[in-house]
């Protein structure tokens, strides 16, 4: 670095006419562009007299400053987990609008900031919207042509009903689909997947986000870490440090939360204690690879750790091993072997009308029966019995008459001398009435009825591999799309070649050959900007290609047209697009621009102020960052700077805090609203989002809190 000898009076601090500026940095003794980039530790920054212009902040203090950022998140979970709270579509755009006038008002930022910021937001709520469509029209497909009610099927004769077998099974599928894709993918396939299996929307939401917790560390191919820690000046030993830092916190608090925790949502723990042995088996064929990964890859270890997981579960199921029976007294309702719907048209709803339409006409005959015979025995009598008597007489026949509920009572089989699969489970999550109160479900037997005999032979591993086609297609595109050892990922993300538009001080809009949207420098402010990588994110490649697939090759199949199925998907996505607007526009508010943004401010001056007691609040501001912006990446990105500058400044490895970053960005996806509002409509369940929030945040708060004893145990040193 070239470097023009300091001045005798230099004082770091001190701005000088001739000084460089770069963003928040100034080099007062150099007029080389690039020092403020070559400073990557406070040490270097002392060396050389660079220093923090500091832009952010408001005139009533740091303390105000920190309360005033706060304010919109602390305002956003008042009116979300109230008794009676406020719709997304409401509290995110009003959240929104308080940090706009917060920054303008009171922090003095930049108006032309602050409104690109709004609309750079509003562009990137296309991301997950398009996303959750895709994931719809895919679940429609499978439901329209059959090939769920199949999937469902093979599961259930695989686990005969199992919930433990079903938990964990899931868990492993999830956890592989994280490392393939990221972007809430896990969740919106792994949710409809559980509902559909019988359990209720409610409880299979809430467990898919904290399963989720668990596995986003590395994410899509390492993302969080090589790109949300990218701005700070890392080598790949630091990246491998925070790898295996994070996995050893992560393997150590799956294995202590996930079943005492996680799995207790939808089974209760006398069940999940006679199956231990099972559970422990099925989650060391997931955690054992991924910490081993964790320590020689941070692209891999998710996939690998998932598709590892997915296989021996699968055997571990099939063989029974370590599978116990239930109890007696542990199954109470009868959902084991029934299957269930995410669809608007789907083979289960049809099922479940026509049974709930033939019980209504039951219950009519039988009136008109005991109508026929009430009048033929007046007949009988000439007419000459009172209208008491009758009355007397039909209670008489009542009370003669055994109840519905008694006959079937009556003709329960001894629990004790069956198989305990032909019990359920009795679920440990309080449902409320309206959570699941449009819930289909339909009897084992009736779907195979529907579906037709079982085939055997190569003709039942033809149907197999076509009916499950959907899913293992959409895993492996995923897989090919992301590695970038296989090199497609690369052409999907290609800038270049491009045409460019004009549009004024709205932007410069720009349209590559791979299909990569772009809008700079929007309201002319150079440091905004927006892509939008169409064939990359998991869309048009692999939910909208293996749905138009899947309606090709089971044409015959359809129960509902191609057009009926988008429509129903575009319905189902119109009220979450206004609640995700307001969230993107509020998250771009909190991270733009430098040391001016809130969320630098908050980071910051909580930093300056905790000292040594930042390390316990580290997690939870990763936590934080995870809720209001929906990623891990974004989480990184927001505070990883400053973790690292807390980190030097008490004397300790940066790369553990930088760890702990990580970990508790990952458990923040369990109480992201971005992921919420998505899982919840890609099932169809229309809640609030705080009761959500209210289930998932004592999982999301143990993991913080035992990664940050695991990081004080085992890493810092001071």
């Amino acid at each position: 670095m070239a470097q023009v000898e300091p001045t005798p009076e230099i004082v770091a601090g001190e701005l000088y006419d001739d000084a460089i500026f770069t963003g928040s940095y100034t080099c007062p003794t150099t007029t080389d562009p690039n020092c403020p980039f070559t400073c990557s530790t406070l040490e270097a920054c002392d060396a050389c007299g660079c220093f923090v212009i500091d832009e952010g902040g408001g005139p009533w203090g740091p303390a105000m400053d920190v309360i005033m950022c706060l304010l919109p998140i602390l305002f956003l979970l008042g009116v979300t987990l109230k008794p009676n709270p406020l719709p997304t579509t409401v509290s995110l755009p009003a959240a929104a609008v308080m940090m706009f006038l917060i920054r303008v008002m009171y922090l003095g930022s930049n108006p032309t900031l602050c409104s690109g910021a709004i609309i750079s937001g509003f562009h990137e709520a296309l991301s997950p919207l398009s996303i959750m469509f895709g994931a719809i029209v895919l679940f429609e497909t499978m439901e329209a042509t059959l090939c769920m009610p199949f999937m469902m099927r093979e599961m259930k004769a695989l686990t005969e009903g199992h919930i433990i077998a079903e938990l964990m099974l899931i868990f492993s599928f999830a956890y592989m689909i994280e490392g393939a894709s990221g972007f809430g993918t896990p969740v919106a396939l792994g949710a409809p997947m559980l509902a559909s299996l019988g359990h209720p929307k409610f409880g299979s939401v809430v467990t898919l986000l904290v399963m989720n917790t668990f596995a986003t560390v590395w994410g899509a191919a390492g993302t969080p870490i090589w790109f949300g820690f990218g701005n700070i000046d890392l080598s790949q030993d630091e990246f491998l440090e925070i790898s295996f830092k994070g996995g050893v916190c992560l393997t150590i608090c799956a294995y202590l939360i996930l079943p005492v925790l996680v799995l207790r949502i939808l089974c209760p723990f006398n069940i999940i204690r006679q199956n231990f042995i099972f559970v422990i088996l099925s989650l060391s064929s997931v955690m054992i690879p991924v910490l081993g990964m964790s320590f020689v890859s941070y692209e891999f270890p998710s996939l690998l750790g998932g598709m590892i997981g997915c296989i021996v579960s699968a055997g571990l199921i099939r063989f029974r091993l370590g599978l116990k029976e239930y109890k007696k007294e542990d199954a109470a309702e009868d959902r084991h072997m029934k299957i269930s719907t995410t669809a608007a048209q789907s083979l289960v709803q049809s099922i479940a009308k026509t049974r709930e339409a033939g019980n209504e006409d039951n219950d009519f005959n039988e009136e008109l029966e005991a109508l026929a015979k009430a009048n033929d025995d007046e007949e009988a009598n000439g007419g000459t019995e009172s209208d008491d008597q009758n009355k007397e007489d039909q209670n008489e026949e009542a009370e003669d008459k055994p109840t519905t509920s008694e006959n079937e009572k009556n003709e329960q089989p001894d629990t004790n001398t069956t198989r305990s699969f032909n019990q359920s489970f009795t679920p440990h999550l309080h449902q409320d009435s309206r959570m699941d109160h449009d819930e289909n479900l339909a009897d084992l037997s009736d779907v195979e009825q529907a579906l037709g005999p079982r085939k055997s032979g190569g003709a039942y591993y033809r149907e197999l591999i076509g009916r499950t086609s959907p899913l293992w297609g959409t895993v492996l595109l995923l897989i090919v799309t992301r590695v970038q050892q296989i090199g497609l990922k690369a052409l999907l993300v290609m800038r270049e070649p491009y045409f460019q538009i004009n549009f004024g001080t709205y932007g410069i809009f720009r349209l590559s050959a791979s299909l990569v949207f772009q809008l700079l420098d929007i309201l002319t402010h150079p440091d905004l900007s927006w892509k939008y990588e169409l064939l990359y994110v998991p869309f048009i490649i692999p939910f909208m290609l293996m749905s138009f697939v899947t309606m090709a090759l089971y044409r015959k199949d359809l129960q509902a047209s191609p057009k009926s199925i988008l429509s129903t998907c575009l319905g189902r996505v119109k009220k979450p697009a206004v609640a995700l607007m307001g969230a993107l526009a509020l998250v771009q508010l909190m991270i733009k621009q430098g040391s001016a943004a809130p969320a630098d401010i908050i980071g910051a001056n909580l930093s300056q102020a905790l000292k040594e007691g930042w390390i316990v609040f580290a997690a939870v501001i990763g936590t934080l960052g995870s809720f209001f912006s929906g990623s891990t990446t974004i989480s990184n990105l927001t505070f990883g700077g400053i973790q690292k500058i807390a980190a030097e400044t008490v004397g300790t490895s940066y790369t553990s805090m930088l760890a702990l970053q990580a970990v508790g960005a990952s458990a923040g996806n369990g109480v992201c609203l971005n992921n919420i509002i998505s899982a919840c409509t890609v099932v169809g369940l229309n809640i609030s989002e705080g009761k959500i929030i209210a289930q998932t945040f004592k999982p999301v708060l143990a993991v913080c809190l035992t990664a940050t004893v695991v990081m004080l145990a085992f890493f810092f040193r001071f």
